[in-house]
């Protein structure tokens, strides 16, 4: 059986807060699930750089969150959160480097970061995995990079970072209204598919094939999926469609565009499903790799 490589440190269930909906709990979960099942195969990640943050984001953001000197509502101001972030960044940009070289990577990290944009921490998020990983890869090689969020929450902070950018392409399909308001329609190199709550997982699965469809005839070289688990109908921060043969119905689709392809988790905030949920995910992609 093809195995996937997961990038996953202990580090990442050392830090919470009372009664924050992204616990530690949520990865550990995850990660023990997988483990009873057999499917992953381990790596601890290498924390990203500072040069590597400022490809995606300010000096100013990277000083305040090093120096614990910021405030966001729903981001906690926390001892040593630099330290954490950047381990999970540097997760992500080991997850696109496996890619590239034909493994199959997932990080299975946090804090998350599609909600972090340029100079703003925001929405659990302290810096961007995703987009600090797509612009390291787009220094260090001329490529076509799609990257596919299906987080139930718009990445605001992915998109603010990644348009614009010729070699990449942004789609996201989320719920609105709901946080953080942003993901209404689609423009240049962002495209956004935004799903009205209590939609039908018809209307849902629809729009999938529709963003499937733009990124096939983008054909990159290269696709980043920001993978959240609140798009499920038993998350408690949203009210979207889906169970868990959706994820794997998904999995199956998404693994057809390119042979290189990594996946960092998001959100997904029920610690009761998200393990299944995910090994739903990760089966219907490894599944379709081995009937190849």
């Amino acid at each position: 059986m093809l195995i996937m490589k997961i990038l996953y440190s202990e580090e990442f269930l050392k830090y919470s807060e009372p009664g924050h909906p992204e616990s530690p709990e949520r990865v550990k979960a995850i990660k023990e699930f997988l483990q009873k099942k057999g499917i992953a195969d381990f790596i601890n990640p290498v924390s990203c750089s500072e040069e590597d943050l400022l490809l995606a984001h300010t000096e100013e953001l990277v000083k305040r969150i090093k120096e614990n000197n910021f405030y966001d509502p729903d981001t906690p101001n926390i001892q040593n959160i630099y330290q954490y972030a950047v381990l999970s960044c540097g997760s992500a940009i080991n997850a696109a480097s496996l890619a590239l070289n034909g493994e199959i990577a997932f990080s299975l990290s946090r804090p998350p970061g599609h909600h972090a944009g340029r100079n703003t921490p925001g929405g659990f998020c302290y810096f961007n995995n995703m987009a600090v990983a797509v612009k390291k890869i787009l220094k260090e090689h001329r490529l076509k990079i799609a990257v596919l969020d299906i987080d139930g929450h718009h990445g605001n902070g992915t998109e603010e970072i990644l348009k614009g950018n010729e070699d990449v392409i942004y789609i996201s399909l989320h719920q609105y209204p709901a946080f953080p308001g942003t993901g209404t329609s689609s423009f240049g190199n962002c495209y956004n598919f935004p799903v009205f709550p209590e939609s039908t997982a018809k209307n849902y699965m629809e729009k999938f094939e529709k963003a499937m469809g733009i990124i096939k005839e983008f054909s990159p070289d290269l696709l980043g999926i920001s993978l959240g688990f609140d798009a499920h109908h038993s998350d408690p921060l949203l009210n979207l469609p889906l169970d868990d043969t959706h994820y794997y119905q998904m999995a199956k689709h998404i693994s057809t565009i390119t042979e290189k392809i990594f996946i960092v988790l998001e959100g997904g905030y029920n610690v009761n499903t998200v393990g299944n949920t995910c090994y739903c995910f990760i089966n219907g992609f490894v599944s379709r790799r081995n009937t190849k």
